[in-house]
């Protein structure tokens, strides 16, 4: 009976063992920056993006610069550098790939990724980047009932910081089409952790809202949200809540016993 009580405890940690960030589908991005296809020239930059992220930067696809095929950012998942339990998929490179938010009075400083699939998170993983100089923002996880929970977080400078869950892939200037650190250690996206309150996982997140509060009325201190994921609330296997049952029972046993 002890062996019993023994694996329902085993097994009821395992069920609740801590989850994997997998990215998780949304809507909402509303600009590309970053450029691809087979035309690296200015023209290819600027027609395969929608503007500026970053002064006069913006981002590129992995062999989009003929000169350093292995920099850019992937078009796959990867593995955050920041956490191994956490995967990041980036948006679509030919389509809106970002939530780029801009300083206050200075164009749109906020908006709303909605997910594809609403649902019950123990925990999220924003990925998110500054430009020109870490910028102070905030969140709201909107449910399907009840009030949002508001969250703020600094979306650390694109170059030299750390905590990031990616780096290395280099720009590209939109005006002239010159790249820019190609095969060094920036620029860089960072991840951001969130733990989910007891209640807010009992709940289904439908939304979440970002903004930039950078008020200095300097252009270009602008936020860009990349991407999200999150670890669903685990459900325990039949197995594994037979064994529990069964633990539970024993315990209850010996309890009326004494």
């Amino acid at each position: 009976m002890k062996k019993i009580a023994l694996l329902a405890t085993l097994a009821l940690a395992s069920a609740f063992a801590t989850a994997q960030n997998t990215p998780i589908a949304v809507n909402g991005f509303n600009f590309d920056g970053i450029a691809n296809g087979a035309d690296s020239s200015a023209a290819g930059v600027q027609g395969s993006t929608t503007g500026v992220m970053d002064s006069i930067y913006d981002y590129f696809t992995l062999g989009f610069d003929p000169a350093a095929p292995t920099v850019g950012l992937p078009t796959t998942s990867f593995v955050s550098a920041a956490n191994a339990m956490t995967t990041f998929q980036l948006g679509p490179a030919d389509g809106n790939n970002l939530l780029l938010l801009r300083q206050a009075n200075s164009g749109q400083s906020s908006g709303t990724l909605n997910l594809v699939t609403p649902g019950s998170f123990t925990s999220l993983a924003l990925l998110v980047t500054g430009f020109n100089g870490s910028q102070p923002g905030s969140y709201s996880l909107n449910f399907s009932s009840g009030i949002p929970t508001m969250g703020a977080f600094t979306a650390t400078d694109n170059f030299n910081g750390s905590g990031y869950a990616i780096s290395g892939f280099g720009r590209v200037s939109r005006s002239d089409g010159v790249f820019d650190l190609a095969g060094g250690t920036n620029p860089r996206l960072y991840e951001v952790d969130i733990t989910l309150s007891p209640t807010d996982q009992t709940r289904t997140l439908t939304s979440i809202t970002f903004t930039n509060n950078e008020t200095s009325g300097v252009t270009y201190h602008n936020i860009g949200v990349f991407g999200v994921s999150g670890a669903g609330v685990p459900v325990p296997e039949p197995a594994g809540l037979l064994v529990v049952g069964l633990g539970a029972a024993f315990l209850a046993r010996r309890r009326r016993r004494r």
